[in-house]
């Protein structure tokens, strides 16, 4: 293992600007064969959604409840595993079909961001542990020691 970082929160949504910072920063160390600046910002992009979602849809903006963030880089790839106390629901059976055929603004009801998770990353699986919903996502990395 290269790197691993946790970051447990609570609060304002405010606070998501910690977790792109974050992944930006370690991102730095992270070489994607294909489009590397925006595949970067993609993988940003897909974590900010699914951390959103969290917010709104499972906590209803409550900000006293937690969310937790792992990210973990090895040789060969980036994991992310974003934890959360809210009703189990497995973002991977929602059906995003229609962000495929609809090419507008998303509605209210959404799926963007799981549409864009699964577009972005190379392998997304959802569990639910002892009471917490868990997704990870990988996408597939070199990592560079800088010096």
């Amino acid at each position: 293992m290269f790197a691993q970082v946790s970051i447990q929160l609570t609060g304002p949504m405010d606070h998501l600007r910690l977790i792109w910072q974050t992944g930006e920063t370690l991102l730095d160390s992270v070489v994607f064969d294909e489009d590397p600046e925006g595949t970067r910002y993609n993988v940003l992009v897909a974590l900010q959604e699914m951390l959103t979602n969290v917010l709104r849809h499972a906590y209803r903006l409550d900000e006293s409840r937690p969310i937790e963030v792992r990210f973990e880089l090895s040789d060969e790839q980036l994991e992310i595993v974003l934890r959360d106390q809210g009703p189990a629901f497995d973002p991977l059976a929602y059906d995003t079909s229609a962000c495929e055929a609809d090419r507008r603004m998303p509605r209210e009801g959404g799926g963007y961001g799981i549409h864009i998770a699964r577009a972005v990353m190379d392998r997304v699986e959802y569990r639910r542990e002892a009471g917490w919903n868990t997704l990870r996502m990988a996408k597939c990395a070199r990592v560079i020691a800088h010096t």
